[in-house]
C-alpha cells in the first residue's frame, strides 16, 4: 500500500537506517518528488477526475427524472466520495486513513448493487418474504462488518513503511470477495429465469449483458484486491519494509500500483456509469407508481418496457392517449372480425403481470 514521508525523528530505528535508500512507495509529487511516481498518480488522478465529473452528472440527470431511482443516486453518491478521497490521496495527502475510507466507499457501493439484485433474485424465486427476513439482514450484517473493521483500522492505522502489512487490508477484501461471490449466484440465478421469460429477444440480451458486465467488473476488483492484500500479508516476514517487496524499483512499483487502482477502483465505477441511468417512459398516471415503484421492480428500471407496460392501451372503455374505444361492429362486419382476428386477447387487472423482465438499467 501507500503512505506518507515521516520526519526522522518519528521513524524506527530501522526505518532511520533505510532513509538514505529510496521509499518507493512513499514517493509521489508533493512528498519525496520522483518524476516516475508523479507521472503515475498524475495518471491516476485524471481518470479519477473523470469519473467524478460523470459521476455528478449522473446525479444531475437522476435528480432531474420524473422517477426516483434510490439504488442509483446511492451508487453514485459514494462513487463520487470515492473517487474525491482517491484525487487528494494521490496528488497530496498520502495517510492510509484515506485509502482506508475510499475502500469503505467502494464496499458500500457493492452493498447497494447486492442489495437490488438479491432482492429481485428472490423475488423472481415467488420467495418476497426472504427479502426482509434473509437478504436485508446478511447485508446489515456485511455493513456492520465493513463499518466496524474501517473504523477500527482508520483508529489505529499509523504511517509507516510497513503499512501495507496490516492485516485488516485483508480482513477488508476477503469479506469483499466473499459478498462478491453471493452476487454471482444472484446473478446465476437470474439468468436462468430470464431465459424462461417470455420478451425481446434483444432487450433480453441487453438485460444479460448489463447485468453480468456488472458482475464480472467486481469480480474482477474483489480478486485483485484481495490477491494483492494477500501476498503483502504473506511476505511480511521476509522483507523489512513495503518497498523491499518490489527491490526499491520505482518502475516496478508504479506499474504494478496502477494496474491494481485501475482494477481496484476505475473499472467498477467505469461499468456502473456504462450500465446504470434513468429511464425515459410514456405511462399514464395509473402505472406510474407500477414502473417507478422501489418496492416492485427497484430503482433500475428495464430499457425496454415489457407487453404488460402497454396493457391499459388496449383495454375496452378507456381514451388513453386521446384515441376512443371504438366497439368492432361499427367497423367490421362479424365475419370479417372472425377472420381476421380468432381470438381476441384476454384482459388482464393492471395488478398482473403477464411476465417478469429484469430491470437491470435505470
Amino acid at each position: 500500500m501507500y503512505s506518507t514521508v515521516v520526519p526522522a525523528d518519528c521513524m524506527s530505528p530501522d526505518e532511520v537506517i533505510n532513509s538514505s535508500q529510496p521509499d518507493v512507495v512513499r514517493q509521489g509529487c508533493f512528498c519525496d518528488f520522483d518524476v516516475i511516481a508523479c507521472t503515475r498518480n498524475g495518471i491516476l488522478s485524471l481518470f479519477a477526475g473523470i469519473l467524478t465529473i460523470l459521476c455528478i452528472y449522473k446525479i444531475v440527470r437522476l435528480h432531474q427524472a420524473p422517477q426516483q431511482y434510490y439504488h442509483q443516486l446511492l451508487v453514485f453518491y459514494c462513487a463520487t466520495v470515492e473517487c474525491l478521497i482517491v484525487i487528494v490521496h494521490w496528488v497530496y495527502i498520502h495517510y492510509p486513513q484515506l485509502e482506508l475510507a475510499a475502500e469503505y466507499m467502494k464496499m458500500l457501493q457493492l452493498l447497494i448493487v447486492c442489495h437490488f439484485y438479491l432482492s429481485r433474485s428472490v423475488r423472481l424465486l415467488r420467495r418476497d418474504h426472504l427479502s426482509m427476513k434473509l437478504v436485508l439482514p446478511a447485508l446489515i450484517a456485511f455493513f456492520a462488518y465493513f463499518s466496524v473493521v474501517a473504523v477500527i483500522a482508520i483508529v489505529m492505522s499509523k504511517d509507516t513503511t510497513m503499512e501495507c502489512f496490516d492485516p485488516y487490508w485483508v480482513m477488508m477484501s476477503a469479506v469483499e470477495f466473499f459478498l462478491t461471490q453471493l452476487f454471482l449466484l444472484a446473478g446465476i440465478l437470474i439468468t436462468k429465469k430470464m431465459n424462461e421469460v417470455t420478451t425481446l429477444e434483444s432487450a433480453r440480451r441487453q438485460q444479460k449483458r448489463n447485468l453480468w458486465s456488472i458482475i464480472i467488473a467486481f469480480e474482477l476488483s474483489s480478486l485483485t484486491t484481495m490477491l494483492f492484500d494477500a501476498v503483502m500479508l504473506i511476505l511480511n516476514p521476509q522483507n523489512a519494509s513495503c518497498a523491499d517487496i518490489y527491490n526499491r524499483s520505482q518502475i516496478v512499483y508504479s506499474i504494478t500500483y496502477l494496474f491494481l487502482m485501475l482494477f481496484k477502483i476505475v473499472v467498477p465505477i467505469v461499468t456502473l456509469l456504462a450500465v446504470f441511468h434513468p429511464v425515459s417512459r410514456y405511462t399514464d398516471s395509473n402505472q406510474e407508481d407500477f414502473l417507478t415503484s422501489d418496492t416492485q421492480y427497484g430503482a433500475f428500471q428495464a430499457r425496454f418496457a415489457s407487453p404488460g407496460s402497454y396493457r391499459r392501451l388496449y383495454q375496452p372503455g378507456t381514451e388513453d392517449h386521446g384515441i376512443p374505444w371504438v366497439p368492432p361492429s361499427q367497423y367490421a362486419s362479424p365475419a370479417r372480425r372472425t377472420q381476421s382476428f380468432p381470438k381476441l386477447p384476454s384482459i388482464q387487472e393492471e395488478h398482473e403481470p403477464t411476465s417478469l423482465s429484469l430491470p437491470v438499467t435505470a
